[in-house]
């Protein structure tokens, strides 16, 4: 009785927010944001595994911020942790990192009957690895500690993609590309699988809602 009378209570609080307060009509607003994203690494069909690569699904969380512009424009900035990896077919093995990534949104579009606003997106990002975890999978003799050692820790790029506000929530799909390399490079020998990861990139799709208060 205690739940349904805390789900009816916040109904009822939700239902008497103003309209004004729906995304593209206030100056500014705020939302937190979830969903999947669907990465992999670039160019490693030369490291002549068959199947290497495929696309990892981790998820992304965080703040969003809305402001609004004339002219159909948007800027949305936001706070974002961000799950990227890979995955080699036929073992039991992941690469995973963890970053914080601030993406600065520029979106454009109309919107209809104050309910629905379609629209555009372009969002460069900038943010900072916090690790990576599953090094078993680019052989022996690479541990956790000497893949973090070896990581780029900045990682920066570019996002294109589309989506739609509905009332307060935003529903979006876009593809991301990392503009710099996971591994910085090192005069180190030993490891030859692990250097030929040498300017490999993550791309990927990320699907996503948001509810804007």
């Amino acid at each position: 009785m205690k739940k349904i009378f805390a789900v009816l209570s916040m109904a009822f609080v939700v239902a008497l927010m103003p309209a004004k307060a729906q995304p593209g009509e206030d100056f500014f607003n705020f939302g937190v944001k979830g969903g999947l994203n669907f990465t992999e690494m670039t160019g490693l069909k030369d490291m002549k595994q068959d199947g290497f690569m495929h696309s990892y699904t981790g998820f992304n969380a965080g703040l969003v911020f809305n402001f609004n512009l004339p002219l159909g424009f948007e800027i949305n900035p936001g706070l974002i942790y961000v799950q990227s990896g890979v995955k080699k077919d036929g073992v039991a093995a992941d690469f995973v990192t963890g970053s914080l990534r601030v993406p600065i949104d520029v979106q454009w579009g109309f919107r209809f009957l104050k309910i629905f606003k379609p629209y555009v997106v372009v969002s460069p990002y900038v943010g900072g690895v916090l690790f990576g975890n599953g090094a078993d999978m680019f052989g022996p003799g690479v541990g956790k500690e000497r893949v973090n050692e070896f990581m780029n820790r900045l990682q920066y790029g570019i996002g294109v993609g589309a989506g739609i506000y509905i009332w307060r929530f935003q529903v979006s799909f876009r593809w991301n590309w990392d503009l710099n390399p996971v591994f910085q490079k090192h005069g180190i020998t030993d490891v030859p699988d692990f250097i030929s990861l040498d300017n490999k990139k993550f791309s990927g799709g990320e699907l996503s809602l948001a509810f804007f208060f």
